[in-house]
């Protein structure tokens, strides 16, 4: 029997599948009635992969945007999106930030004039480049002022009333929300320039901008390391786990898709359903991640606990899914030594328990010096976590990670023994 599977793993969850965070929602929320008043301020919002940030981002865009009612009002402000590389540099984006508002804005020849007007600096800034230079002569820093006073020329043109503004439509403010910003390059300098940013534009007489940025918990010390106070104009919000009730919810609306879409109902057993949500720790990725390859095994119409496990541990199951996506680069391609893998191998034995120094160092292969370099390696990468006030306490981001080790060490072994046969 063909059937459409309703769980969507690769894809940010839409407005109709969201679930929890209240408290980040109700924050944001009335920030954008700040911005929209002229008092903005940014946001940032943190998390481990597959917590859900740019599914909230989404929300949050349906909400500027006058989609989902903001305590029952509709707004509208002008959204930017953008997506940050290791090789984004400050005239990359603010040339994005220039060409994303061009399309919204200029459709017509004489919003094309206009806004050629106000953004001709461009022209200078593809000929020579831009950084943020805070000395006096810096020529870079006049070419930032010209961007500053261009984007502060657009928000007062596109925040006054419709019959007096060049465009065709009047906003509440600009939102510009920067996802994946811990790909931010030292050369960015993304915490300087945001910062100068909202401080020229305060000068300048508006404050109808928004920034919203989105990462890992590293963010916070590459925005620190490139301007002590950047974190002074953010609201910090940190993404956690997703409570079971919030779980269920996600369950239950996925399964009512699957009737409208398959056109018959698909139930799932009580202990299929109670180990779905133990294995997806409250990670909405996962959630849809194992009810996808449960689903796929399954007849459609029931999802049993033997889907459940099938599809998380067998060949090309769940586990491996996520892990290819979420943990293969830190365990291959951030760490190239095998002394720091076989930290990560002994720390998988309990799983993401917090797992003492002794533990490890009674278990580890290799002199004092390499374990404590390879325990300081992995923490500065983000890839184990340390217990705060405990000193010498670590553990794995989850235990997904800690299933993915022990399945590919039993890989490399079969491959092992298979060329050995050879």
């Amino acid at each position: 029997m063909s059937k459409i599977n309703p769980f969507n793993p690769n894809s940010p969850s839409g407005p109709g599948m969201f679930a929890g965070r209240l408290h980040e929602i109700e924050t944001i929320e009335k920030l954008l009635l700040q911005t929209k008043a002229n008092k903005g301020h940014g946001f940032l919002l943190t998390g481990q992969r597959g917590i859900g940030k740019t599914s909230l981002l989404n929300l949050v865009k349906y909400q500027a945007e006058g989609d989902i009612e903001v305590n029952g009002e509709k707004l509208n402000f002008l959204v930017v999106d953008i997506d940050i590389s290791k090789d984004t540099t400050q005239h990359t984006l603010i040339k994005k930030i220039e060409l994303a508002l061009k399309r919204k804005l200029a459709r017509t020849e004489k919003t094309r004039a206009v806004f050629g007007e106000i953004w001709s600096f461009i022209g200078r800034v593809e000929a020579v480049g831009v950084k943020i230079d805070t000395s006096s002569n810096g020529k870079s820093e006049l070419i930032f002022e010209e961007f500053c006073y261009s984007l502060a020329d657009t928000l007062n043109r596109v925040t006054k009333a419709k019959e007096n503004s060049v465009f065709d439509n009047s906003y509440d403010g600009l939102l510009i929300m920067i996802d994946e910003a811990d790909n931010a390059c030292s050369e960015l300098d993304l915490g300087t320039f945001v910062k100068l940013l909202y401080e020229r534009l305060q000068k300048e007489g508006t404050q109808h901008l928004m920034i919203g940025v989105s990462g890992l918990p590293q963010i916070k010390r590459i925005l620190l390391d490139s301007h002590p106070s950047s974190l002074r104009i953010f609201e910090e919000l940190n993404l956690d786990r997703l409570e079971e009730p919030d779980i269920k919810y996600i369950i239950k609306k996925v399964l009512d898709h699957s009737s409208e879409a398959n056109g018959f109902s698909t139930k799932i057993v009580e202990r299929a359903e109670k180990l779905l949500i133990n294995l997806s720790e409250g990670f909405p990725h996962f959630i849809h991640q194992y009810g996808y390859s449960a689903f796929d095994l399954s007849d459609g119409k029931t999802i049993n606990e033997d889907d459940v496990v099938q599809g998380a541990f067998g060949s090309n199951g769940a586990i491996e899914k996520i892990g290819d996506r979420y943990y293969r680069d830190d365990y291959y391609n951030k760490i190239k030594k095998d002394s720091y893998r076989q930290v990560l191998i002994i720390m998988s034995d309990k799983l993401d328990s917090w797992v003492s120094r002794t533990f490890i160092k009674n278990r580890f292969k290799g002199k004092d010096t390499t374990l404590n370099n390879a325990i300081a390696a992995l923490r500065n990468r983000g890839i184990i976590l340390d217990k705060e006030g405990s000193r010498g306490m670590y553990r794995l981001q989850d235990k997904g990670f800690a299933w993915w080790i022990v399945m590919n060490q039993k890989r490399e072994e079969r491959d092992k023994r298979a060329q050995h046969k050879k």
